[in-house]
């Protein structure tokens, strides 16, 4: 019988214990943490037997097992006192203590949840076993893309011994290469889905990649003619909760054509790309798959490599040059190219690639580092605000407490005391905030992950790591909050501080000036930031992309295997149909990409996007025509595809002048189809603003070319409309599932990111100004309170209200005016570079700033004035009748 496994306890927490606990008391509570966490390793996961294991130790940690504090009363005494102190004090001031928790709690909360998704969105692909040493191998050149060359991954593991495995993925795509959804079927109890994210995969897959088997040889599976893996969650779709290895589905119509062969746990959601079901291209090898897009001549799949551990992945990407050459049989020029770097396959870290890879053919959205970098700057301000109130309100309280520090010194209080107090003070407030701070976060989590999409759950709010993050935050605000007031009023002698000390040079105020600027700063960089973010998604969501997206009802149809026509007439019928039009390819999503070339310049070749169209394309999208017509099935080079439509910038770039008539050949991976170009279309934004219009081919397919139906439709009465749709669909295809989108909302997923940072920048503008004012508020109230006799003497001596408001508002207005002048340069600097991913942008508007300036010194006028406004009404005689 094997040995029970041993588990280790978080070493953060045993280490806190031994140097808070009492040597006699630390061994025996130690040995009983020890047993407890064996059993909840036993039972619970690591993560939450960690949590446990904090709770319980932090609950040992009492007067009675702290060093020294047990054995001397004095102490404990001189704590209770200081914890009096502190609470009195919050009691008695209610609305600074307001000001204090409500800030901290906020900031606390913004970098709670700012550092969770920052984690999160930076975990990618961190899962797989090794993934420090698993790469992707991309094509970088003028138009850099993901995919390689099939057979590449193979031959770096056979050439090379520094690549341990690799493998070579494809989603399975349709024509025009768009990723196709497959119709799966359970014939034995007639369960029919569509079915996304499929992939085929060499036999390696589960080499390179640590997907958990659940059911099944995995690695046996894709050796399998025609065997399917299925995630877990898709096999209970179709099978329930039974093993369903060696059970049968049908594949886009053809009946017990799939054997399932294994099934694996879900993907991640933390995977850069997620898979419904695999299929070895052993499977289409057994057909006598001769392809080209098998072959080195296609760039068409994905590749991923395990390098050994401990290879330079630089020092290994720098010998494909000469490698490769041999294997891909290029002209002279183009090896040149590839040897001087000018086009090069770079290898991107598997772990880089979500936050840090925005190229062609990604697998799915990835994320953005800069975006990240937003939230976590905006979060930094936050906490930098919150901080600073707390410095400001606790210097500004400063003077108050001036004759109570003189007591205590003449009482014998020791300067080291006096320090105590005030850190005690502040780090009780600070703990406070913090633990109300996690209330908070936990009743904003499914807020918080709605506004950034996120996935953050309670349990990863109560992580070793995010708690001890915060913790270090509580401390050390509490820290810089209390050193400045401590260190200023111990410098004073008791006899010094009872005679009277002048308390209008007390408290620090060129220190608060200064840091309610950088309070400014912050706030205008935030706020100028958000509107210029809004300026620029406006503008994207605005502009004029060549085609009416408004009203576009896209109706995937890539598994259906009958007469489109007859599927197309049929959705004509539907009520509040226009217009209905056939194509492989939607604006939005992604196009493959050939060459082409004029016929009598063959020298001159351009990569263009194709796109598969039937005759009402222009009219279904509202298509400009520049010259010639669209294309027409009635003409015969129409439909035998050697008929072409070009973009304006595919004309340009293939420098034709008179184009229509001009015989034109498009390369299609190794057959050469050659043509006439009959038509010119004005340039429209097939794809994201972030990227210019690039050239574009468009002809009618030969054979199965269209993956999507897409119907103009009246505004009115949507949803009867659909209904109809769905109706004349089912009737034609009555086993596929009806699947739907608009086109501008797959439009304006292609911004989704921007949304999200505008909607997340804006939220965090608004807490920036409101923590500002807040603080400001507080320290006006506390200034007041000390020049109360010096504003009644004024009203005294004839002053009216409006310049005593004048007096009390010019020199924060003044300090605003400086904070402007500073960051504004800064924003302008780091907005410039933003927006320089744009290739289409808005500018900076200085309307922005402008609008920054108001809002901010409004807002700054008003909490001034209306905490003022109180003592500039009230009786002067009340003030001064103790003069």
């Amino acid at each position: 019988m094997g040995l029970q496994p041993t588990y280790e306890p978080p070493k953060t927490a045993v280490k806190l214990l031994s140097l808070v606990c009492k040597k006699n008391l630390f061994e025996e509570i130690e040995g009983d943490l020890y047993e407890y966490y064996q059993g909840q390793r036993e039972e619970k996961s690591k993560r939450m037997a960690n949590l446990h294991y904090w709770f319980h130790m932090l609950n040992f940690i009492r007067p009675f097992a702290i060093k020294k504090l047990g054995q001397n009363s004095n102490t404990i005494i001189m704590y209770r006192s200081y914890f009096k102190f502190a609470w009195r004090g919050m009691l008695r001031q209610k609305l600074q203590t307001s000001f204090h928790l409500l800030g901290l709690i906020v900031a606390f909360c913004v970098c709670g949840f700012i550092y969770s998704h920052i984690k999160y969105e930076s975990s990618y692909d961190s899962f797989l076993d090794n993934a420090d040493d698993i790469y992707r191998v991309a094509w970088m050149n003028q138009n850099p893309q993901t995919r390689t060359p099939h057979p590449m991954a193979q031959a770096l593991v056979d050439d090379f011994p520094e690549v341990i495995d690799a493998v070579s993925i494809s989603p399975i795509y349709g024509s025009g290469l768009t990723k196709a959804t497959v119709l799966l079927k359970n014939e034995k109890s007639n369960i029919t889905f569509d079915e996304p994210n499929g992939y085929f995969v060499d036999s390696t897959f589960f080499d390179v990649f640590s997907f958990k088997p659940i059911h099944g040889n995995v690695k046996e599976a894709l050796q399998t003619t025609w065997g399917i893996i299925l995630t877990k969650s898709v096999a209970e779709k179709y099978f329930g909760e039974a093993n369903p290895v060696g059970e049968r589905l049908s594949f886009n119509g053809m009946e017990d054509m799939l054997e399932v062969a294994a099934v694996v746990e879900d993907t991640p959601k933390n995977s850069h790309f997620r898979f419904n079901f695999l299929i070895s291209y052993v499977s289409l090898k057994s057909l006598q798959f001769n392809d080209p897009w098998m072959s080195w001549d296609d760039f068409g799949h994905f590749n991923y490599l395990k390098l050994a551990p401990g290879t330079d992945a630089k020092a290994f990407e720098a010998k494909i040059p000469d490698w490769a050459p041999k294997y891909l049989g290029w002209d002279e020029e183009n090896v040149e190219a590839l040897k001087t770097g000018e086009n090069k396959f770079e290898l991107q870290p598997i772990q880089s690639i979500h936050l840090h890879s925005n190229i062609r053919w990604e697998l799915e959205a990835n994320g953005s580092y800069s975006y990240l970098l937003i939230y976590g700057i905006s979060a930094l301000f936050i906490l930098l605000i919150s901080i600073i109130n707390f410095v400001n309100l606790n210097t500004a309280k400063a003077a108050q407490r001036l004759k109570e520090v003189g007591v205590k010194k003449t009482l014998g209080a020791y300067k080291s005391q006096v320090f105590s107090q005030f850190i005690f003070e502040a780090l009780f407030t600070t703990f406070l905030a913090l633990a109300l701070s996690f209330v908070a976060m936990y009743m904003l989590e499914t807020p918080f992950n709605q506004l950034v999409n996120g996935n953050i759950s309670v349990a990863d709010l109560y992580q070793t790591d995010v708690i001890l993050v915060l913790l270090s935050i509580a401390i050390v605000t509490a820290f810089v909050s209390a050193i400045y007031p401590s260190l200023y009023l111990n410098s004073f002698e008791a006899g010094q501080i009872l005679k009277g000390l002048k308390t209008t040079k007390l408290g620090g105020s060129s220190v608060r000036n200064g840091l309610l600027a950088v309070q400014f700063v912050a706030a205008i960089l935030m706020i100028s930031g958000s509107i210029i973010i809004k300026n620029q998604i406006s503008f994207l969501k605005n502009k004029d992309l060549g085609f009416k997206q408004e009203n576009l009802l896209v109706v995937e149809v890539d598994d259906f295997q009958g007469d489109l026509e007859v599927m197309k007439t049929s959705i004509q019928k539907s009520a509040g149909v226009l217009d209905v039009s056939l194509v492989s390819n939607v604006p939005g999503g992604q196009f493959n990409q050939h060459p082409i070339y004029a016929a009598n310049n063959p020298s001159l070749r351009v990569d263009a996007a194709e796109m598969f169209i039937d005759n009402d394309l222009a009219t279904t999208l509202s298509l400009n025509i520049e010259a010639g017509r669209m294309l027409n099935k009635e003409f015969s080079a129409d439909s035998s595809g050697t008929a072409f439509v070009l973009n304006k910038t595919a004309i340009r770039e293939l420098s034709l002048e008179d184009p229509i008539g001009k015989q034109l050949n498009w390369v299609n991976n190794e057959q050469l189809v050659k043509g006439t170009i009959v038509g010119v279309v004005k340039d429209f934004n097939y794809n994201s603003l972030h990227v210019p219009v690039r050239p574009m081919i468009m002809m009618v397919p030969t054979s199965f070319g269209y993956n999507y139906l897409v119907a103009k439709v009246s505004p009115a009465n949507l949803k009867e409309t659909i209904l109809s749709v769905e109706s004349n669909f089912k009737e034609v295809y009555p086993e596929g599932g009806f699947s739907y989108r608009f086109l501008d909302d797959q439009i304006e997923r292609l911004y989704l990111e921007e949304t999200r940072t505008l909607k997340l920048t804006t939220l965090l503008s608004a807490i920036s100004i409101f923590l500002a004012c807040g603080g400001l508020l507080g320290i006006i109230s506390i200034v007041i309170k000390q020049r109360v006799k010096e504003i009644s003497i004024r009203k005294i001596m004839g002053a009216s209200a409006s310049q005593i408001l004048w007096l009390m508002n010019f020199k924060y207005l003044l300090i605003a005016g400086v904070s402007l002048l500073i960051a504004v340069p800064v924003s302008v600097y780091f907005m410039k570079d933003w927006l320089s991913n744009f290739t289409y942008q808005t500018g900076i508007d200085p309307l922005a700033y402008v609008l920054t300036a108001i809002a901010v010194l409004f807002l700054i006028g008003f909490t001034i004035t209306l905490i003022s406004m109180k003592t500039v009404k009230s009786n002067p005689v009340n003030a001064l009748r103790s003069e």
